[in-house]
């Protein structure tokens, strides 16, 4: 036990594989290439038809901070769960197969963590092409800052704050924390949980993740019933922002959860809109509805004129619907 203390690394960074072969040499080679060095690199095949887990198995045989763990599929959620399960160090990060990192991630985050005595620490990134070009100038939210559980649920309608791949977690956040799995928008929905379980966050300004943006990809896929799990996810990060008294933000968040209610369910047939797990999605927006009045004590005319119309219409929705059809 001793000996395994002494070989433990900081950082274990956790990369689920699934049909990216095209993308993983490059993921990996940013990690390799990593200025910190102690850390180790948990590939997780989650039963990938393509040469993805050749690929792995490749790496690892070149590099012995590699580990890989070959499984049946499980989706996102459960190759992220088997990587928090084998992993080693006193730190975690995930990061996408098909995205990379800067050589001074690890380097970064781990000095913000061990000068601000953070259990966390937070990133800026940047949204790319498939070939690692900048798409668009984009506004980076984060500032060299440390903030409480409470800020971070504040400005989780921010992107950079509903997701798990620009951080860098202490091991002990997850003890008892994993992710839903067969659920979608799994970042959001396990990422507000996280931060209750921090005492303090360390945010740097630098843009050390590369998010590329390829098609075909979950978040760019057709729209179905599955999609509903982005509402229960918005719900979530309401539910422990209002639990925290975070007030100052939930209306925003609220607006967050109907957008998301609105979206899906206008792309949806429908069949599926007289689903149960339509009902429980509408739910989540009537119960979240109720607890932003009586959190707030807002009167109908404070929510301006579109928010009073479906607070007063109870079937905005059927309404849209049958137009549709």
């Amino acid at each position: 036990m001793k000996e395994e203390q002494n070989t433990r690394p900081a950082i274990s960074i956790i990369v689920p594989v699934y049909k990216t072969e095209r993308f993983l040499g490059a993921c990996i080679a940013s990690i390799q290439a990593q200025t910190f060095a102690d850390f180790e690199l948990i590939l997780v095949d989650d039963g990938s038809p393509d040469n993805c887990p050749a690929l792995c198995d490749a790496a690892a045989a070149k590099d012995r901070r590699i580990r890989v763990v070959h499984q049946k599929n499980r989706g996102l959620s459960g190759a992220r769960n088997a990587g928090l399960d084998t992993a080693r160090g006193e730190w975690l990060a995930f990061v996408d197969s098909d995205d990379t990192i800067t050589p001074d991630f690890c380097e970064k985050l781990y000095a913000a963590v061990q000068d601000t005595g953070a259990q966390m620490a937070v990133c800026n990134y940047r949204q790319v092409d498939e070939a690692l070009q900048p798409i668009e100038e984009q506004y980076l939210h984060v500032r060299r800052e440390t903030i409480t559980p409470a800020q971070a649920l504040e400005r989780s309608t921010l992107l950079p704050y509903m997701v798990v791949w620009n951080k860098l977690y202490h091991r002990s956040i997850f003890d008892g924390l994993r992710f839903a799995e067969g659920k979608l928008n799994e970042d959001t929905m396990l990422i507000s949980y996280a931060y209750e379980k921090a005492e303090k966050i360390a945010n740097i300004p630098d843009a050390l993740y590369l998010y590329r943006k390829v098609a075909g990809s979950i978040v760019n896929s057709k729209v179905t019933l599955r999609n509903l799990d982005r509402v229960e996810a918005n719900y979530t990060v309401f539910e422990c922002a209002r639990r925290h008294g975070v007030t100052g933000s939930l209306c925003e968040l609220y607006w967050v959860l109907l957008h998301s209610l609105i979206d899906v369910s206008w792309h949806l047939t429908a069949e599926d809109r007289r689903t149960p797990r339509m009902k429980q999605a509408r739910d989540y927006e009537r119960t979240a509805r109720r607890e932003l009045l009586q959190a707030h004590g807002l009167t109908l005319p404070a929510l301006g004129n579109t928010l009073c119309f479906i607070l007063s219409q109870d079937r905005y929705f059927e309404t849209r619907w049958k137009n549709k059809m």
